[in-house]
């Protein structure tokens, strides 16, 4: 359907998968090339971000940390760079809060409280 923002499908249309698709590994296999895909992404950009940053250490945190997938191509690719990978258990890893707190411990480090009656900005830089 075209709108305002050019064509764009609707969810039910995203949602129908045809049989034929299903009937084979077709699905399993868009979904694999996918995973892979945002692992490469992430793999690249990580690596950058730690040259960028001279940094030989990368926390890995949050919910996509769960994915084996994942943990398992930057504990290979880092360990072969010599770059420490530090991955929060799955436990911890259900939603950001390992990252929060650990981000808030660092601010506290610094010196840098707040106090509870601040107003709350959804959008404050960790950094």
């Amino acid at each position: 359907r075209e709108d305002a923002e050019g064509p764009r499908k609707r969810r039910e249309d995203i949602r129908e998968v045809p049989r034929s698709a299903r009937d084979d590994n077709r699905v399993g296999d868009i979904c694999a090339a996918f995973q892979q895909a945002v692992i490469d992404v992430l793999r690249e950009k990580s690596l950058r971000a730690l040259r960028q940053t001279n940094s030989g250490t990368l926390t890995l945190s949050g919910g996509v940390s769960c994915n084996c997938a994942l943990r398992e191509d930057l504990r290979a690719m880092y360990e072969k760079n010599g770059i420490k990978l530090l991955v929060a258990e799955p436990w911890f890893c259900t939603d950001n809060a390992a990252m929060i707190a650990f981000a808030a411990m660092l601010r506290l480090q610094r010196g840098i409280t707040s106090r509870l009656e601040e107003e709350i900005d959804p959008n404050l830089a960790l950094a």
